[in-house]
């Protein structure tokens, strides 16, 4: 005896006779389908949560395929492709939101039985909260979670992002008193002088050893192009104008940097061997190794692009 044969109860919407042939026509989409009907309506609602939790197993699937599917493919060809396909972009974009969540959570709580039996519409919102949100919730509080009707669900919620909200907001304002604290606290001064003044002279030195072996390497190659008069001329002058642009770009902003320092101190101050800086021994080493850092640095740089 299947559902159908069952005694209906006493209370009905619809006549004996609506009821039967309600009945037949649910008999004969279940054929269609392959949905072999239960024998009770106890097992109605056992196969009905094993469905349930099915639903939310394959939501899960149906992100990580259209996550998958959007790795491989270039942008704007995914919501070409589900409008050609007839997919709503909400019920995509929905899935994806439930794979990412579980692809963010760590294997303890992708496993919680709590969180794998909450239906689809309440995992929907949860994959909308912050992960650390989510991380948070204990057995108990998913169970919690999932036992309330949609509308207390939703606003249970609501609480929770509004909580996070204030703890981020609580996170920036330590963050920026910290950051203030160490501005605060920070040195005055480096080798006795101001720490302006200290950064500047050393920073000189690593700086401009950077700029001094860039330089070094592509006048070698201006050098090779001015004398590879075999190659074609046209090719050979596209090649001298990006120089002599982008060089010169430098250049003025150089000459920018030494006249404004000229017109700040009075070339008597900085011109001439007289002129040239003192450095105590602690000072000089730090600049030394500043140097060769960031020499180190560029021709890491230049050999990985090699």
């Amino acid at each position: 005896m299947t559902i159908k044969d069952q005694v209906p109860s006493e209370i009905q919407v619809f006549s004996a006779e609506e009821q039967q042939q309600l009945s037949a026509k649910i008999e004969k989409m279940a054929g269609h389908i392959q949905l072999v009907m239960p024998d009770s309506v106890d097992e109605a609602w056992q196969l009905l949560v094993r469905m349930e939790e099915q639903a939310l197993v394959d939501t899960a699937k149906r992100g990580l395929l259209y996550l998958s599917i959007k790795s491989h493919i270039q942008y704007g060809e995914f919501d070409k492709k589900l409008k050609e396909l007839g997919i709503p972009r909400r019920n995509a974009f929905n899935a994806i939101a439930v794979s990412k969540m579980f692809l963010a959570l760590p294997d303890s709580k992708v496993q919680t039985s709590a969180l794998l039996n909450m239906n689809k519409s309440k995992l929907i919102e949860m994959a909308r909260l912050p992960v650390e949100t989510v991380e948070s919730l204990d057995d108990d509080d998913l169970e919690t979670l999932n036992d309330l009707s949609v509308r207390e669900f939703r606003k249970e919620i609501r609480k929770l992002k509004d909580k996070h909200t204030d703890l981020e907001e609580q996170t920036a304002t330590l963050i920026n008193a910290l950051e203030t604290e160490r501005l605060t606290k920070a040195p005055k001064q480096m080798y006795e002088l101001p720490m302006l003044v200290a950064q500047v002279r050393q920073k000189s030195f690593a700086h401009n050893a950077v700029v001094n072996e860039s330089l070094e390497e592509f006048i070698a190659m201006i050098e090779q192009l001015c004398n590879a008069r075999d190659l074609d001329l046209n090719h050979r002058i596209g090649a001298a104008q990006t120089t002599w642009h982008l060089w010169l770009g430098i250049q003025q902003r150089i000459t920018h940097m030494l006249n404004r320092l000229s017109g700040e101190f009075g070339p008597e101050h900085l011109a001439g061997a007289e002129c040239i800086p003192q450095f105590a021994e602690d000072e000089w080493q730090d600049a030394q190794a500043n140097r060769e850092y960031m020499l180190a640095m560029f021709n890491d740089r230049i050999k990985t692009r090699e």
